[in-house]
């Protein structure tokens, strides 16, 4: 996702919670409150020893007003010199010891469309409940979540994920950056560009926090890590790697996995995207000393911008805008990842088998539906033209994903699935049946699948279905910038939704964060994330769960239980029965489980 008005109001909220005296109105978005003016903030000297001595904060969390401390981009890598611009990480040196490192504040995070970003910007956020030093007793460390934001492997920051949910149960919350878009995943298959340089950020990162989070009140041998999106997908890959082996203890991913055809390129593809990003970045493309010197030493702004001119003709010839951005099937490097085809390695088993909690959200596709509608469909006049419509559209939806279909038979097989009851040809009627479809093709089912596989080694497996249409949705950030441009298409349950109910968001609504009915929903969330934290089961028989949470269940072959997250929460059988939900929802008459009932929010649709 890009969303370039959440890191407005994530810097804004930052500020907030960090004690800045001062008065904004965030931009673009109407309704939302001024941020009034605030005391200075209080700050907390902690050394590090053999790191450096931190001054953080002191903080609240936001519904106990429990204590807790922070410190903002803690450096974990040193800012890669041009030779090491597309190669992994040097860990960060110790700092002097006489010199006090500032941790109050996040940076802007590492270069990307936003013209806020760094290269020096390897850095982690740590927030905890629990400050320790060398004499603390190792039995009373806490579990540690590592969290790896999303974003399309092109933009996102730490300063979005704001900790004060989280900070209501006993657990140090890490959140890392790593380098995005062709700073991070540039890959000419050679030594030099091999690729994948920003999961290599995601593996030193766990090394850092491997070294020091015991001083932080964290447990290095009971690390979860977590991620949604693109940082989902990451999560799925470190799972692979052989260099993260015994960095982590846990896995949780919310919407994305590496068996997504967007994760990972292959076959070369990678190599040609990264080609094109270079030429329009005007650098020589032969001799490759000449082509190599220039993508080192180039502004990192401007090879991020040649990206966004790439991807914004990608998107409207039919491709995904991924290309030069994403991980890449490795077959260069002195260290390499995903250098077997990730499907045949989840399959043997051969990989850091840990326990999972994967999950998807009810209308991933209402994200994927809005981009193509705005980045192919709308630019190429599509919409309005019934004969593509009904027989070239899900032919390309195909394409895009590299999916050979010669005969047509599987572009048969998905009009039949999901656009039986459309009338085709008219782009309203076929948009649930579209929504559903690339939801599946994209986000769901890769998901799904990953811990379908997993199951088969590991009973520790566990899917959800975050199905909660509630008042607000991260769709208002990832449109605000073009309203009344707005994709023809109802938010639902969106791609990112849960987060909203994980980290603090505002939104143009009354009130601005969560309502009671929201605030239940987010506790029984964080204490089912925590409990998978501690002990690699959601709802453990030896802890007290919120009212409502019932028993959540494995997956297995046998009994394909999930998580139906909801304003009731259910365990229920065999997920792909929801795969055309949208459409289903529409012939039930469905509406929101809080637009109905005595204390029913006033909905509109």
């Amino acid at each position: 996702m890009g969303r370039p008005s959440l890191f407005i109001v994530a810097s804004l909220l930052t500020a907030l919670m960090a004690g800045v005296s001062c008065t904004f109105k965030l931009p673009d978005i109407p309704g939302l409150p001024l941020i009034p003016e605030l005391p200075p903030v209080e700050t907390v000297i902690h050394p590090v020893p053999g790191y450096g001595v931190l001054n953080g904060t002191v903080e609240s969390s936001v519904y106990n007003n429990r204590t807790f401390w922070g410190f903002r981009s803690v450096f974990y890598a040193e800012m890669p010199t041009p030779e090491m611009r597309f190669l992994p990480p040097l860990p960060r040196k110790p700092y002097p010891e006489d010199e006090i490192v500032q941790a109050i504040y996040n940076n802007a995070g590492c270069v990307q469309h936003l013209p806020y970003g760094k290269e020096d910007c390897l850095s982690v956020s740590i927030y905890t409940p629990y400050l320790t030093d060398d004499s603390s007793i190792p039995n009373t460390l806490l579990p540690v979540i590592v969290w790896i934001h999303g974003g399309s492997f092109r933009s996102g920051q730490a300063i979005e994920y704001l900790p004060g949910r989280f900070m209501e149960e006993d657990v140090v919350l890490v959140v890392i950056q790593y380098r995005l878009g062709p700073l991070g995943f540039l890959s000419f298959d050679t030594d030099e560009v091999p690729g994948n340089a920003g999961i290599f950020d995601q593996i030193e990162s766990l090394r850092w926090v491997n070294k020091y989070i015991k001083y932080f009140g964290g447990n290095k041998d009971w690390v979860t890590i977590a991620g949604e999106s693109a940082g989902s997908a990451s999560v799925s890959i470190l799972l692979l790697a052989e260099q993260a082996k015994g960095l982590f203890h846990r896995a949780i991913g919310e919407s994305g996995s590496v068996l997504a055809e967007w994760a990972v390129d292959r076959d070369g593809r990678g190599k040609k995207a990264s080609m094109r990003v270079a030429e329009i970045a005007g650098c020589p493309l032969d001799p490759y000393e000449d082509l190599l010197d220039c993508v080192r030493t180039i502004d990192a702004q401007a090879l991020i911008d040649a990206y966004g001119q790439f991807r914004e003709e990608d998107l409207k010839n039919g491709g995904m805008g991924f290309g030069a951005s994403n991980p890449v099937m490795q077959i260069a490097g002195a260290q390499r990842i995903l250098e077997v085809e990730p499907r045949k390695q989840f399959e043997t088993g051969n990989y850091n088998n840990v326990p999972i909690m994967f999950g998807a959200n009810k209308h991933e596709g209402v994200l994927v539906f809005s981009y193509a509608w705005k980045d192919y469909l709308e630019p190429n006049n599509m919409t309005s033209n019934a004969t593509f419509l009904e027989n070239d559209l899900v032919p390309n939806i195909l394409k895009a994903l590299h999916v050979r279909d010669d005969t047509g038979v599987l572009a048969d097989a998905l009009v039949d699935k999901y656009l039986a009851d459309a009338d085709m040809g008219d782009f309203t009627s076929m948009t649930p049946g579209l929504t559903d479809m690339l939801g599946v093709l994209f986000l769901k089912s890769a998901g799904y699948e990953t811990v379908r596989l997993h199951s088969l080694h590991n009973e520790h497996s566990y899917w959800y279905s975050f199905n909660y249409e509630g008042r607000n949705s991260l769709f208002i950030y990832l449109f605000a910038s073009n309203p009344p441009n707005y994709p023809p298409v109802d938010h639902g349950v969106d791609h990112a939704d849960e987060m909203i109910y994980l980290f603090i968001y505002p939104f143009p609504s009354d009130p601005p964060f969560l309502d009671e009915r929201e605030k239940d929903l987010s506790l029984k969330m964080i204490q089912v994330w925590t409990n998978f934290a501690y002990y690699g089961n959601p709802t453990p028989d030896d802890v007290e769960l919120l009212p409502g949470l019932p028993k959540f269940l494995p997956y297995s072959r046998d009994r394909e239980s999930y998580m139906d997250i909801d304003c009731e929460w259910e365990s229920k059988i065999d997920y792909t029965k929801t795969y055309t939900i949208s459409v289903d929802d529409i012939k039930a008459g469905h509406i929101p489980c809080r637009c109905a009932g005595l204390d029913a929010d006033v909905c509109f649709r």
